[in-house]
C-alpha cells in the first residue's frame, strides 16, 4: 500500500514529506493507521546533527494509533483496537524484561532501522529501501506487536499521542528512576515537552517545591501551568546559586532535561549533600560531562535515566487513568495541532518555545 511519511535525508536539512510504499505485515506485526504523534525533540536532535543518525530514515517515535492490520502469529491484539507506541520493544524474555526493565530490553536483535528478518517495510516508489523505527511520522506504519501496548478506547486516542515518550520519560524519571518521595525538593533543567512531565512527575510524587529553569519565558509560564512552585530564567541569574538560595542549600533531586554537559553538571551541583541529579535529556554522539568528584563524598549521586525506567504495559494504563481523574495533564500538554504537511513548521513551534508539545495528526 501507499502512505504518506516524513523522512530524514540529511542533518540540517527539512525533512521531506513524501509518498512511499509500505509492505503488509509479517510475522508478529501490525499495520496502524497512525491517529496523532508528537513532534518531539528527540526526533528534531538528527536534524539539527546532536545526534548521528542514518539517512534514508522515516521518523517518528511518539504515537497513538488504531490496528488496521495482523500479522501471521499475532496475539492480543485486534483490528479496531486503539494502540501507544512504546519507545523501547518489550520482547518479555530476556533478563532485563525478565527483571521488570523493559526499558532496557536487549532480547530484540533486529539490526538498527530494519526488522527481525533484516528487511524494512517501507521503501520508495522505486523500491529503494527505507530505514525506519516506529514510523509514526506516517499515516500508516507497521510495527512489531511488543513495540505497541493496546489501552482503552474510553479516552479519545488523539489524547494519548505523547504518552509513550513525553510523559513516560518524565513522570518516569521522576517516579520510577528518581523515586522521589513526598516532601522532596525538586529543580528542573529544560521546560519543554519532556521537562514539563517532570514537573507534573513531581507533582503526583508529592514534591513540596519545584523549581522549573528555562531560558524562555513561555515555557516557565508552562511550568507554573504544570506545578512548578517556582521558576528561574538561566539568562538573568546563575540557576545552580539561585537554586541554593531558595532551598538553603540545594534540592534532593535535580532533572536535566536538555541534554547538554554543562546543564548535567549545573544538576549535579545544585543538589545539597545526599542529593541526586538525573540526566534526561538525549546527549549529543559522543559527548563526554565532568564533575567534581568532593560532592560524591557526601553521598550525592549523578544517575542517567531511559525511556523514564517505565514498564509500558503497566504505566500505559496507570497514566491514562490519572488523565481520566485530572491528575495528569494531557489536554494542557497539547498546544497546537497540524498536518504531516506542517513537520518542519511543528518543529519551528518547538524551538521557538511557545507551544508546550505540538501534536502531527497524519
Amino acid at each position: 500500500m501507499r502512505t504518506k511519511s516524513a523522512i530524514f535525508y540529511a542533518a540540517h536539512e527539512p525533512i521531506r514529506v513524501e509518498e512511499v510504499e509500505l509492505d503488509p505485515p509479517q510475522h508478529r506485526e501490525l499495520l496502524v493507521r497512525v491517529a496523532a504523534t508528537g513532534a518531539c525533540h528527540s526526533d528534531y536532535h538528527a536534524v539539527d546533527g546532536h545526534v548521528a543518525m542514518s539517512t534514508s530514515f522515516v521518523m517518528g517515535h511518539e504515537g497513538a494509533g488504531v490496528v488496521e492490520g495482523l500479522g501471521p502469529g499475532v496475539s492480543g491484539f485486534e483490528p479496531g483496537d486503539h494502540v501507544v507506541f512504546a519507545i523501547r520493544p518489550m520482547c518479555g524474555w530476556c533478563e532485563y524484561c525478565s527483571s521488570g526493565r523493559p526499558n532496557l530490553c536487549n532480547g530484540i536483535t533486529a539490526p538498527p532501522g530494519r526488522r527481525m528478518d533484516g528487511k524494512t517495510r517501507f521503501h520508495t516508489p522505486g523500491g529503494d529501501p527505507l530505514l525506519h523505527g516506529a514510523a509514526t511520522f506516517s499515516q500508516y506504519t507497521v510495527v512489531p506487536e511488543w513495540e505497541l501496548v493496546k489501552v482503552t478506547d474510553a479516552v479519545p486516542i488523539e489524547r494519548l499521542a505523547s504518552l509513550g515518550c513525553a510523559v513516560t520519560t518524565g513522570v518516569g524519571a521522576v517516579v520510577r528512576t528518581a523515586q522521589v518521595h513526598a516532601g522532596a525538593t525538586v529543580a528542573v533543567w529544560g521546560c519543554g515537552g519532556v521537562g514539563l512531565n517532570v514537573v507534573q512527575g513531581a507533582v503526583i510524587a508529592g514534591a513540596s517545591r519545584i523549581i522549573a529553569i528555562d531560558l524562555a519565558p513561555r515555557k516557565l509560564e508552562f511550568a507554573t501551568q504544570f506545578g512548578a512552585t517556582d521558576t528561574i530564567n538561566a539568562s538573568d541569574v546563575d540557576p545552580v546559586e539561585a537554586v541554593r538560595e531558595l532551598t538553603g542549600g540545594g534540592v534532593e533531586y535535580a532533572f536535566e532535561v536538555i541534554g547538554k554537559a554543562p546543564t548535567v553538571r549545573q544538576a549535579f551541583e545544585a543538589t545539597r549533600p545526599g542529593g541526586t541529579a538525573c540526566a534526561v535529556g538525549v546527549p549529543p554522539t559522543g559527548s563526554e560531562v565532568s564533575i567534581p568528584m568532593e560532592p560524591l563524598f557526601f553521598d550525592r549521586r549523578l544517575i542517567g535515566s531511559s525511556s523514564g525506567s517505565a514498564s509500558p504495559r503497566v504505566d500505559f494504563p496507570w497514566f491514562i487513568e490519572l488523565y481520566q481523574q485530572g491528575r495528569l495533564k494531557l489536554d494542557e500538554l497539547y498546544s497546537r495541532f497540524r498536518p504531516l504537511d506542517e513537520i518542519n513548521e511543528a518543529f519551528e513551534d518547538m524551538l521557538s518555545g511557545e507551544v508546550a508539545r505540538s501534536i502531527i495528526l497524519p
